[in-house]
């Protein structure tokens, strides 16, 4: 395998978040710090993509962590605060990721060319638990009255509201505002559990929706899992159906990096040129995402889009 087409299952295997095949590509010899034709490296690439389990592997090989791109001046934090919460807002691999990257060195105050830091980033937002981390990391700074610019890293931000009268300063910092461990496979927002298998899947109420109106189908095409996708679609799963933001399971799946459940959706007659309420389309998500994988067989002779 030459230089050129090892670089390129590199980035294949970062876009599908397998930390196993990136850990084989790197022991065969593939450069962890060299940039890509978009001019990203690899941790900044898993960084955009939400490629939770791959960010240690890189980190563990050597990944420079505070090295930029050389177009918008973005680190791996930048493109984990900015492109990564597409598809993993509020989750707590969000929030890991950020954690070993700061544990790494990442500099959460790095400006980027236009000014804006990962911390900007993530209070634009409302990363909490990632701003909770940073904040353990490397303190953010107070304004001149001597409270923190970030509110709800104060105590007297939750004695607002009664709830929190019979909690002392003390319980109120350990459970609010320092870092803690989520539970395993729950989301900081949604109460919905995030890690299905089989079983669930044949007894799951396929018309349930979450706050953004995520079926069970949607939540399987986030995360790849083909075989519950499978079973949702066997047992009538809607593959068109629209979220609040008009999002298919099929665009979450191409902005996720899924091609594998995408060319499931796409079998089962999903429609790749539904648009959300950004005016894009699965084709477009797919190519942002370096999904294009997605979209090179078993699709519609349609094409990929010049522009996004």
């Amino acid at each position: 395998m030459n230089e050129a087409t090892i670089q390129e299952e590199l980035f294949a295997a970062i876009c599908h978040n397998e930390a196993d095949v990136v850990q084989k590509l790197l022991t065969e010899g593939a450069a962890v710090n060299a940039a890509f034709p978009n001019n990203l490296t690899p941790l900044m690439v898993s960084a955009r993509a939400g490629a939770h389990a791959v960010i240690p592997v890189l980190l563990a090989a050597g990944a420079h962590v505070n090295a930029v791109d050389c177009l918008w001046g973005r680190s791996a934090f930048h493109w984990l605060c900015r492109q990564g919460l597409t598809s993993h807002y509020h989750m707590e691999a969000h929030a890991e990721s950020a954690r070993a990257l700061l544990a790494a060195g990442a500099d959460a105050y790095l400006p980027d060319n236009s000014g804006e830091t990962p911390l900007v980033l993530a209070l634009r937002h409302r990363l909490e638990n990632v701003i909770r981390h940073i904040h353990a990391v490397s303190p953010i700074p107070h304004v001149s009255d001597g409270k923190s610019i970030i509110p709800w890293l104060e105590v007297s931000y939750y004695r607002k509201w009664n709830c929190y009268s019979s909690m002392s300063d003390e319980q109120i910092h350990a459970y609010y505002i320092a870092p803690r461990e989520a539970p395993r496979g729950a989301s900081l927002r949604n109460p919905i559990p995030r890690l299905y298998d089989a079983a669930w899947a044949r007894k799951v109420d396929l018309t349930i929706v979450d706050k953004r109106g995520y079926t069970a189908l949607h939540h399987a095409a986030t995360q790849g899992l083909y075989e519950v996708a499978a079973i949702l679609i066997d047992r009538g799963a809607v593959v068109d159906a629209p979220a609040r933001s008009g999002a298919t399971p099929l665009i979450l799946a191409a902005r996720s990096g899924q091609w594998k459940v995408g060319h499931l959706l796409l079998a089962h007659g999903a429609n790749p040129l539904h648009r959300d309420c950004y005016k894009r389309d699965a084709l477009q998500y797919a190519r942002r995402a370096g999904n294009d994988r997605l979209f090179l067989q078993d699709c519609p002779p349609i094409g990929l889009p010049t522009e996004f």
